[in-house]
């Protein structure tokens, strides 16, 4: 999650996995994980099988948050808030789960395992 935080005001590209060229959302996941040597699939949809499922009241900094739908991913930081890369015209923000219309579309979140 800390990582991420370096991406925060680039801005959004679909299929982007830079801080040069921009990130999409799965983008954002997939070089922050990188740079921390983890490999992981460039989609949110093959994300969602990776790691351990986690319930949202053990959320911890780095866990991947799953909205409806499956087409959008954020890396949970703590205290209720996410980094994420919204869409075309946005930049990578971190937003309050509880004070954006994400929290409500939450279906999931998964624990990346360092091996």
């Amino acid at each position: 999650a800390t990582m991420a935080l370096k991406a925060v005001g680039v801005p959004y590209r679909w299929g982007g996995s830079s801080l040069s060229s921009g990130f999409d959302c799965s983008g954002l996941v997939y070089w922050a994980y990188g740079r921390l040597g983890v490999e992981l699939p460039h989609s949110s949809y093959a994300l969602y099988h990776q790691g351990r499922r986690v319930a949202r009241s053990r959320l911890k900094a780095g866990d991947v948050l799953f909205f409806s739908g499956l087409g959008h991913v954020g890396l949970y930081l703590s205290r209720g808030r996410m980094i994420h890369a919204p869409h075309s015209g946005a930049l990578v923000e971190v937003v309050r789960l509880g004070r954006s219309g994400y929290g409500s579309r939450l279906v999931g979140a998964r624990r990346i395992v360092r091996r």
